[in-house]
């Protein structure tokens, strides 16, 4: 089995950690939306009030919506005159850029390595579990029958082998003396 160093293990845990992450925010959100079912179920004048009130909202929203698209549309006017001041913009606010590039790659590096962290620690309690440990056992038994098994069929093919050797052997023999004790009969007869 190759040896695993951190800096290939390291990748398996971050991803081990992120899908136990994920596994865990589904059960929340699952759990979450089952309470407020279970609550509305039983109301269903209240739904009918929230939905109204959703819908109000909806409503003004779209309002708002329409508003700020106009007042976009308006600005949008003013973009080529703003182009032509962009690199000197760019160029002020390119340190600000690097900097916070540099400050998102660091939690980036943080989030790895803490789910790295998570993955390590399900992969480590999954290691140590009976089932876990039980089916280890039972691989190494069943690898260790095998073989065994191949012991005794490599063996006994060598034997078969010895023994058919032998008895071509035997037979040549055999044949031979045949031939022999005919030949001596033959001259005999004939005398």
């Amino acid at each position: 089995m190759p040896t695993l160093t951190k800096s290939t293990v390291t990748p398996l845990y971050a991803l081990a950690g992120a899908g136990d992450l994920a596994v865990e925010k589904l059960r929340e959100v699952s759990a979450d939306a089952t309470v407020r079912i279970a609550a509305l179920k039983d109301q269903p004048k209240t739904v009918q009030t929230e939905l109204s009130k959703v819908q109000t909202e909806l409503a003004k929203a779209q309002a708002e919506l329409t508003k700020r698209f106009e007042s976009l549309a308006a600005e949008a006017k003013t973009v080529p005159a703003q182009l032509k001041e962009l690199p000197g913009i760019v160029q002020a606010n390119l340190t600000t850029v690097q900097a916070n590039l540099t400050t998102v790659l660091g939690q980036a590096e943080e989030t790895y390595d803490e789910l790295a962290g998570r993955g390590k620690d399900l992969v480590t309690r999954i290691r140590s579990q009976k089932a876990t440990e039980d089916l280890e056992a039972q691989a190494k038994s069943t690898v260790s029958k095998a073989k065994a098994t191949r012991t005794t069929a490599r063996k006994a093919t060598e034997s078969a082998t010895r023994s058919a050797k032998s008895t071509v052997t035997s037979a040549r023999k055999t044949a031979k003396s045949a031939s022999k004790a005919a030949t001596d009969a033959a001259a005999k007869v004939g005398d």
